[in-house]
């Protein structure tokens, strides 16, 4: 007997061929059997009447953070309400492990901020905690390279041999743990002080153990093509396949170039065998830390410096110049940090003009508060979000948050892709505008980020596959979030499986962790 019956749904198989009336039965946490409309079914212990709503595989969302939530009740309830079945954290540089000697401070200040116990050090012993406390979903992690750098380095601008040999060893052991593989955040400190050669050694690593290289690459505005060309550089000379994270071109001046990238990337994907891909938000606006607005020489001597070097009149003068040299538009930054209500949801340029301060000085007294600050800036054309979503090597991410939302102490506010990146992606794309299929932007967010990260038996609805499944009304899909209020969940999703378990019954999402932790499927080879 099965334990499920999906009975005459739409079925789009994540494939991106066309669609097919049909049924499928699940049984344990697989997909035991197909049927086409009209075919004899067997018995089953619940049967969904799916007619007329739309049946996919669970999607994948290629890039979170840090993995901090976890630890807290119902953290993926914004995921999965936009269907997301499957998340890899661990993205921009930054991953919950390995924690290195000169790492343990400010994973300690940040547990005791966010009120969850840190008690790992390697990949390993922070998926076996994952184990024994259960997981909504399926979690996977990168090996985040500002992870490595901040655990091994005693000065983030220089690198002896020895701690060079640190962060290699830490490679290692975390691919042999269940790594994807590497990740750079190389536009955040302490990864933008690294050389090319410091990250080829290290995705090469990764490549020999089954992994990816993703980077948040090293400009995403003036010298974005340069940034691209320095990703391709590295995937060249590590042979590793690469993924450029949620690929844009920031400000107005350098509006337009995403067409000349993807050109690029084509290229350079006809001419080698590992391959390029990007993934995508579907927002104009992005969430990051302040502090990537300003020089990064006054980042050199770690964040516990920086406050002091803002008091300086002839930092503030410099930060000025480079405002204006980078051409930022502070009108369209906005704080969302609730530490500060007095300035939450207002931008830069009103703050400025409350206090009477200049752009500069309003910055610096704002990070002498608070060097963590997060900040939603409008930065990003349309159309060029567009372009980058439609190429056929565009996978969708939430770029979610990286602290989690659900802890007690909230830090921030997130920005609305947390709670519908995927929703508003399909919303848009196929609804609104009909840029894609439905079955083509399945297959975007199912068997591409699926087949590209490894991950076995997932991403399709296909016999012996793992049971991820999401029942739509295609009819109400939608995105709820907003910027003035991101923590509104998705709507159309009538019910999802996780590994074969009803977690959300009749848009009800339970109490139930059928979730599991997706390691490398090279690393299993280490453990016998």
């Amino acid at each position: 007997m099965l334990d499920f019956l999906i009975k005459d749904a739409i079925i789009y198989d994540g494939s991106g061929y066309k669609p097919f009336v049909g049924s499928v039965g699940i049984k344990n946490d697989s997909i035991i059997h197909i049927f086409k409309l009209g075919e004899d079914l067997p018995v089953a212990e619940i049967i969904i009447n799916a007619k007329g709503l739309a049946l996919t595989p669970g999607f994948i969302d290629t890039h979170a953070s840090t993995g901090f939530g976890f630890f807290f009740p119902h953290a993926a309830d914004h995921k999965l309400y936009q269907g997301i079945t499957t998340e890899i954290v661990g993205n921009c540089g930054t991953s919950p492990a390995p924690i290195d000697e000169h790492l343990v401070p400010t994973m300690q200040k940040l547990a005791n901020d966010l009120q969850f116990d840190f008690n790992w050090q390697s990949l390993g012993e922070y998926f076996e905690i994952l184990d024994k406390i259960g997981v909504q979903f399926n979690v996977a992690t990168l090996t985040g390279h500002s992870t490595l750098r901040g655990g091994a380095l005693k000065e983030w601008t220089s690198v002896s041999e020895q701690e060079q040999r640190q962060m290699q060893k830490s490679m290692l052991s975390s691919m042999k743990d269940g790594s994807l593989g590497l990740s750079t955040g190389l536009i955040y400190a302490p990864g933008c002080f690294a050389d090319t050669k410091e990250i080829i050694e290290l995705a090469k690593i990764a490549k020999a153990n089954g992994g990816v290289y993703a980077s948040h690459i090293r400009d995403e505005r003036d010298k974005l093509e340069e940034a691209i060309e320095e990703t391709l550089t590295i995937g060249e000379q590590a042979e590793i396949n690469v993924l450029v994270s949620h690929l844009k071109a920031a400000e107005k001046r350098n509006f337009g170039k995403i067409e000349q990238v993807l050109s690029r990337l084509d290229e350079y994907n006809n001419t080698h065998v590992q391959q390029a891909k990007i993934d995508v938000y579907p927002y104009t606006a992005v969430s990051t830390k302040l502090r990537a607005f300003i020089p990064k020489k006054f980042l050199e001597g770690g964040l516990s410096e920086v406050k002091e070097k803002l008091t300086s009149e002839d930092v503030v003068s410099e930060i000025g110049a480079y405002i204006i040299d980078r051409d930022y538009d502070l009108s369209k930054m906005l704080i969302i940090s609730n530490d500060y209500p007095e300035w939450e949801g207002k931008d830069v340029q009103q703050i400025a003009t409350e206090f009477d301060w200049s752009l500069a000085q309003t910055i610096c007294e704002i990070l002498k508060r608070d060097t963590e600050m997060w900040i939603v800036y409008h930065c990003i054309a349309q159309a060029d979000i567009d372009k980058a979503i439609i190429w056929p090597n565009a996978m969708i991410c939430t770029d979610s948050w990286s602290h989690p939302i659900n802890a007690p102490k909230r830090i921030g506010v997130p920005h609305p892709r947390s709670y519908g990146a995927f929703t508003e992606f399909l919303k848009r794309y196929v609804f609104d505008t009909y840029m894609l299929t439905f079955e083509e932007s399945i297959r975007k967010i199912t068997s591409m980020p699926a087949e590209y990260f490894n991950l076995d038996s997932r991403g399709r609805i296909k016999l012996g596959y793992k049971a991820d499944l999401v029942l739509f009304d295609k009819t109400k899909i939608s995105p709820m979030a907003t910027y003035t209020n991101p923590m509104e969940l998705s709507t159309g999703v009538e019910h999802l499986w996780v590994n074969g378990t009803h977690l959300i019954k009749n848009r009800v999402i339970n109490d139930l962790k059928p979730g599991t932790v997706i390691r490398n499927n090279q690393s299993s080879k280490w453990s016998k």
